[in-house]
Parts: C-alpha cells; sequence; structure tokens
C-alpha cells in the first residue's frame, strides 16, 4: 500500500517492511490489477487511542499500530465516528450495487442492481436523476450485509439506541 501524505497524521517513519526496498521499488512501478482500489479498504480495520491528543482515536488495519510508525487512515475525536468510519470503509471502494440509468422512462430513471450470479437485474424506478441516492443504496446494502459492520454501528449508536432498537425489532417480529 502506498503512503498519501496527511497532515492531521502524526509524523512518523516508514513502518518496518520484510521486503527489500528494491523488491518494494519494483512492485510500485507495476500496473494495479483490477481490484486494488477494493483492496486498498478491506480491512479489518480497528481504533486506536493517539498518544498526546486525549480523546483522538485512529483509525488503522488491525496490524498496524501507532507505535510502530503506521499513518492512520483517520483520526477523529469521536470513538463513535472512528467506529463508523472503520465500518465504512471496506464498502467505499466496492464495485457499486446498484446503477442508474441516464435516460428516465415512463416509470422513471431505472435502478439496476448486481445479484451475484444471477446478474444485473431492475431493482426499480427513481422520480429524479440522483446519483446520491444510488451511492446510498450501495452503503447501506453493504451494510446490511455484514454483521460485523452493522454491529460497529449499533454500538456507535450508544446504549439507549440499541435498547430502543430492541424494542422496534420486538414488535416487529412479535417476540
Amino acid at each position: 500500500m502506498r503512503s498519501r501524505p496527511d497532515s492531521s497524521s502524526p509524523s512518523l517513519a516508514a513502518p518496518a517492511n520484510i521486503f527489500s526496498p528494491a523488491f518494494l521499488a519494483h512492485v510500485r512501478e507495476q500496473e494495479e490489477v483490477l481490484t486494488a482500489a477494493e483492496a486498498e479498504h478491506a480491512g479489518p480495520w480497528k481504533e486506536e487511542p493517539v498518544t498526546g491528543r486525549p480523546g483522538a482515536v485512529a483509525v488503522l488495519r488491525a496490524w498496524e499500530s501507532l507505535d510502530h510508525g503506521d499513518r492512520p487512515e483517520g483520526i477523529f475525536w469521536h470513538a463513535e465516528t472512528a467506529r463508523i468510519f472503520a465500518a465504512l470503509l471496506p464498502f467505499i471502494d466496492r464495485e457499486p450495487l446498484f446503477h442508474l440509468a441516464d435516460q428516465e422512462e415512463a416509470e422513471g430513471f431505472r435502478l439496476e442492481a448486481v445479484y451475484g450470479e444471477q446478474g444485473v437485474q431492475v431493482a426499480g424506478w427513481f422520480r429524479r436523476c440522483e446519483p446520491r441516492l444510488v451511492e446510498g443504496l450501495h452503503l447501506v446494502e453493504s451494510l446490511v450485509r455484514s454483521p460485523a459492520a452493522l454491529a460497529a454501528i449499533l454500538g456507535a449508536a450508544g446504549p439507549g439506541a440499541v435498547e430502543q432498537v430492541g424494542q422496534i425489532l420486538a414488535r416487529e417480529w412479535s417476540v
């Protein structure tokens, strides 16, 4: 993974690597594979307190550490925001699950979805051509496919929200 400049990150030396500098230089000259963008944010991610910045929380890959000189993907003043960010990262560069047609049809703008082996299917129509809604659908659909991410988001919401979600689900599922 290539490092990116980030003025809000601690200024630390490059982390140790078992590969030689010559080999790494050769690897950096190669063409990226199609899945490189998704791999960049795949994680798994963790949150870690930032030394010298009381209350600040860094988001790093599970094998990284600020103490070892790794640069965090983000630093936040609230642990809940860091947790949400860590849950969201794996979904950002995934191939979009939804696509919006450019041309309006009688029903509106066609929304297509990718359903694994079933391929692309019509999922519905939007009244307006709103790409941000498609991005939102992608992120939320990715979230509901990941129990770990759902748990992280619910945990970040706090105990009051967890209790209310339990009440809502109990009523919806007639428990």
